[in-house]
């Protein structure tokens, strides 16, 4: 009697996301805001008043103010037409070149904040 003992469970494509281990990195639980579209692993992602995660330097239409820098998208979501439950980097050594922000927005702007809540940012060389 012959038995598989292994199978493919998934599949790893290194993103260049992360880019350091000397920090841990820590994810929490969110919840995307309904309209976001389709968001990609790496978008930075911040607080809007009521609760939900937008992506960072988009405005608050309700609280008419731009969205901060809180966390970094785990995974790839759609929240096209629906609220989207995932998860987020709160900490964690990160490739600045591998944020995603809006069109015409710049990673720099946000290092500080970012670096207070345990999120660093680093020049990553490409080989």
């Amino acid at each position: 009697m012959s038995e598989q003992l292994y199978r493919s469970v998934g599949e790893f494509t290194p993103d260049k996301l992360i880019a350091d281990a000397a920090i841990p990195l820590k994810a929490k639980g969110i919840k995307v805001a309904k309209g976001e579209g389709v968001l990609k692993r790496g978008t930075l992602l911040g607080i809007a008043e009521d609760g939900t995660y937008r992506r960072t330097d988009t405005e608050d239409v309700e609280n008419k103010s731009t969205i901060g820098a809180d966390c970094i998208l785990t995974d790839d979501v759609d929240a096209t037409d629906t609220e989207v439950v995932t998860t987020a980097y709160v900490t964690g050594g990160f490739n600045a070149a591998a944020i995603l922000l809006p069109e015409g927005q710049d990673i720099k702007k946000h290092e500080t904040a970012l670096r207070q809540l345990g999120i660093f940012l680093h020049a990553v060389q490409e080989y």
